[in-house]
């Protein structure tokens, strides 16, 4: 073989292999994505009662979410989702309890046949609930640990930033004697904790 031929044949062998590299850098692997599944969702809350502060924790068994949406990280998955919680999904373990939240908490309010809200998460493990009641908008300050799928959010709102004083008269009222403590005072709390826990689904 001349030395023309060798020089072609090494040309040749350098662009083929040239062109495998590239042909391989183009294959890109996808990165996993991550979406909200309600059924592996729960939301949890703690009302107060007497001034020893006595917590009643609760439930609600159904959340509905309007727009679940795929991304690579769990947290922005999460953000911007909006909810639904409706009232009648409601429950404590104590049936007469779940009656008068329903009937003379909720049902005293304006147009909350379901809690509404959206979820802002920032980047540093704080954000807020944009949620609605009463027919009041208000934002609650919320702090979320995420490891792995798994995203849990934690706050505490007041009552009287959605102006549903008369709601909460009405329940103290109806629990006056369940809500007295040993100094004989009756208190229900208008701060109620609220916690949620997000197992995401990963493709």
């Amino acid at each position: 073989m001349n030395l023309i031929k060798k020089s072609t044949f090494i040309v040749l062998g350098i662009v083929l292999g040239l062109s495998a590299i590239s042909c391989k850098k183009e294959v890109k692997k996808e990165s996993a994505k991550f979406s909200i599944e309600p059924k592996t969702t729960t939301v949890n809350w703690i009302g107060y009662k007497t001034t020893d502060k006595i917590a009643v924790k609760g439930e609600f068994k159904e959340i509905k979410i309007n727009n679940i949406k795929k991304d690579t990280s769990a947290i922005g998955a999460i953000n911007g989702t909006t909810f639904d919680l409706p009232i009648s999904s409601l429950f404590s373990n104590d049936s007469i309890r779940d009656s008068k939240l329903k009937e003379l908490f909720f049902g005293v309010m304006d147009a909350t046949v379901s809690l509404t809200g959206t979820l802002n998460l920032n980047d540093d493990g704080t954000g807020n609930i944009d949620m609605k009641m009463n027919n009041v908008q208000h934002k609650i300050p919320i702090t979320y640990t995420a490891s792995g799928q798994l995203v849990e959010l934690k706050g505490t709102m007041n009552i009287e930033d959605f102006k549903a004083n008369a709601a909460l008269e009405s329940l103290s009222k109806a629990c006056y004697d369940l809500h007295t403590g040993p100094d004989g005072v009756s208190k229900t709390w208008s701060e109620v904790g609220i916690s949620a826990a997000i197992y995401l689904k990963k493709e």
